[in-house]
């Protein structure tokens, strides 16, 4: 048995018998690389990765051709690492779907959170409900940069057409750190809100996440939001049901 091979056998039965208790960043990425990379010391490739990308969570949302800029690092493993937060996104949303009935606020920001977790650009998703507030589907609309991203508001009537869905919800995402809304995250929800009313659907919450935190503008904003009449969607200017491209603002708060 190789040196190499002895610390791998030494390091997995460490997980075996104490799970990842005690492991230090650079032990987790040098055992799951392990599973990637054979015959070869994985201990300074995962040194490696924590310098080039800060931290272990740094090197998680990494995309997969950013992994692959490490020495070391190829496509088996790059693909592995890149996999971990998608399959733990699938994990929390799964785990919520016995209460796919989000009756409370606080049962749907923590749904909502669970859409952007290790995600590092903003993205922005549409929720749909029948008449008794199930679920019934979340799409993701666009992903843009770390400080903007776009919402078509036809793209969400057809969305929300295709699913006979009689209620709605906007979430996205403010990687930078703040939930609070910017002037555009305001004028565009106010905007989707009329449209929605045009059509019969109730637009329910636009909800920002920002890591653990999140801010609802229809709660806090309610006055701003819907202070103006809506528009019938037949009188709904074009511009209106065009791409609207919204920043996150946070140098106007």
């Amino acid at each position: 048995m190789s040196e190499h091979t002895g610390h791998r056998e030494r390091l997995r039965l460490r997980y075996k018998r104490e799970g990842m208790n005690g492991f230090a960043p650079h032990e987790v990425l040098e055992l799951l690389l392990t599973y990637a990379i054979p015959r070869v010391d994985t201990n300074p490739i995962a040194h490696s990765l924590i310098s080039r990308f800060g931290s272990l969570h740094g090197v998680l949302e990494a995309s997969q051709a950013e992994l692959e800029q490490v020495d070391g690092i190829g496509p088996n493993a790059a693909t592995l690492i890149s996999m971990l937060l998608p399959v733990l996104r699938m994990y929390e949303q799964e785990k919520m779907m016995p209460r796919r009935k989000l009756g409370t606020y606080a049962e749907l920001a923590a749904y909502c959170r669970t859409l952007f977790l290790g995600v590092n650009c903003e993205q922005f998703y549409l929720l749909c409900f029948d008449a008794k507030l199930q679920l019934i589907a979340t799409v993701r609309l666009s992903s843009g940069t770390p400080t903007e991203v776009s919402a078509n508001p036809r793209l969400i009537v057809q969305e929300l057409m295709r699913h006979n869905a009689v209620g709605a919800v906007l979430t996205h995402n403010h990687p930078s750190g703040s939930p609070l809304p910017s002037n555009e995250d305001l004028e565009l929800t106010m905007e989707i809100q009329a449209i929605l009313r045009g059509v019969g659907i109730r637009l329910i919450d636009h909800i920002i996440i920002a890591g653990m935190q999140d801010h609802s503008i229809l709660a806090s904003h309610l006055q701003e939001v819907g202070g103006s009449a809506p528009q019938k969607a037949a009188d709904t200017p074009q511009h209106v049901l065009g791409t609207r491209r919204r920043k996150n603002g946070e140098g106007e708060r």
